[in-house]
C-alpha cells in the first residue's frame, strides 16, 4: 500500500512529518509600473491647475491650490504608478471562493472583494476590504490609531492593461465577471 502522504497529495517532510497542503490561488497577479495610469493622472492634475488660474481668486490662493495638486499628483504616482509607498499593492492572489491576498510592501493582508468592484477591457479597479481586526496594534494615541486603521481600511487597486501580462488582465477579468459573485 502506498504511503499516505501519496493518497493525500501531501508532501513530506524531511523529518518524515507530513506538511499540510497548501491552496493553490486561482490566479496570481503581480502588477508593474503603469505608464498609462501615469499619463491620466498627470493629465488630470495639470488639466486642473491649469483651469485653476483663470479663476478670479487672489494669487496666493492659485498658487496654493497648484501646490497642493502638484503634492497630490506626485503621492499618487509614488503610490499607484511607481508602487513605491508601503502601502502600495505589489501583486494578488485570488482564490478558488474568490477571496482577495493583497501583497503590500506591509505584509500581506486577507481581503473581501467589495459590490462596487468594476470591470471593463480596458480598466479594472478592485474594491476589497480586508477582513482582519485591527485588534492587534499596542500603540496608542493618534498616530497609532491611525497606523491600526489605515491598514485595515477599504482599498483600491486600479489595474490598466500595461499595469499586468495581457493573458492574466483577461482571466482577472473573466473571474470577476462570471466567477465572482457579490455576495450582498
Amino acid at each position: 500500500m502506498p504511503p499516505l502522504h501519496a493518497l493525500s497529495g501531501a508532501t513530506p517532510h524531511p523529518t518524515g512529518s507530513i506538511a499540510p497542503l497548501s491552496p493553490v490561488p486561482l490566479l496570481t497577479v503581480r502588477l508593474k509600473p503603469s505608464i498609462r495610469l501615469a499619463i491620466i493622472l498627470g493629465m488630470a492634475h495639470f488639466t486642473a491647475i491649469g483651469l485653476l488660474w483663470p479663476l478670479t481668486l487672489p494669487v496666493s490662493v492659485r498658487l496654493a491650490g497648484s501646490v497642493i495638486l502638484l503634492a497630490s499628483l506626485i503621492l499618487y504616482l509614488r503610490h499607484h504608478v511607481m508602487l513605491r509607498s508601503p502601502r502600495s499593492v505589489l501583486g494578488f492572489e485570488l482564490s478558488d471562493d474568490m477571496a482577495c491576498l493583497l501583497e503590500t510592501k506591509e505584509g500581506k493582508i486577507a481581503c473581501t472583494i467589495l459590490g462596487s468592484t468594476f470591470v471593463a477591457p480596458y480598466l479594472t479597479v478592485l474594491e476589497l476590504k480586508p477582513v482582519e481586526s485591527p485588534a492587534g496594534n499596542r500603540r496608542t494615541g493618534v498616530a497609532g490609531w491611525w497606523r491600526k486603521h489605515r491598514k485595515y481600511s477599504a482599498r483600491s487597486v486600479v489595474i490598466l492593461p500595461d499595469a499586468i501580462d495581457v493573458e492574466e488582465f483577461r482571466q482577472l477579468r473573466v473571474l470577476l465577471r462570471w466567477k465572482w459573485k457579490d455576495p450582498g
